[in-house]
């Protein structure tokens, strides 16, 4: 059973804040588990999942031209492309960003019978809260498989504490602040 399932068997339907699930990552470990932990026990597939959120690992191909860069995007794709995706990466916004951001993508696009989102670039483009936040993602510089989140588990998975931030080439990356990129998605919006 993945952290995901036991958070919400123990939710047992009921609506709960923001702060009751941030409690129950904690306690069952969310916290402290990898990536790799996550996609494993999870529903992983081979390729990104459309309307859905996934939880993925990166190398990107030029770090070293980015200001930073997240190696393990939650990313919501938006637009396909021959050789990879554009999606919306929520690691770049601070909590209370990414639970309102999110909040606004399902009470618009949520498609009920498929528990996915239904929406594209085009839908959202518009939206100042997700310019500053999308990123271009190239098939070959994924390094795992993709961890499968459909609209029960965004917000659980809004709230894992796995991002991390770094910046330079990646065989040689120093790793940045969450803070610090913040400010600056911030700054941008």
């Amino acid at each position: 059973m993945s952290l995901f399932d036991d958070i919400k068997e123990s939710a047992e339907g009921r609506e709960l804040s923001t702060r009751w699930y941030r409690g129950q990552i904690s306690s069952l470990g969310g916290g402290t588990m990898t990536v790799t932990q996550h996609i494993r026990e999870g529903r992983a597939t081979a390729r990104p999942n459309y309307g859905m959120m996934n939880l993925f690992s990166y190398r990107p191909e030029k770090g070293e031209k980015l200001p930073f860069y997240d190696i393990f995007p939650l990313s919501i794709p938006v637009a396909r492309h021959r050789d990879g995706f554009t999606g919306i990466n929520f690691h770049y916004l601070t909590i209370s960003q990414r639970v309102k951001l999110l909040n606004i993508l399902v009470e618009s696009f949520k498609d009920g019978e498929n528990n996915k989102l239904d929406m594209t670039w085009r839908n959202i483009s518009s939206l100042r809260s997700a310019r500053p936040i999308v990123r271009r993602y190239k098939a070959a510089n994924v390094s795992s498989m993709f961890l499968k989140l459909d609209v029960e588990d965004m917000l659980i998975a809004v709230l894992l504490p796995v991002e991390q931030f770094y910046k330079g080439d990646y065989a040689t990356r120093q790793p940045v602040s969450t803070n610090e990129v913040h400010r600056e998605i911030r700054r941008k919006m």
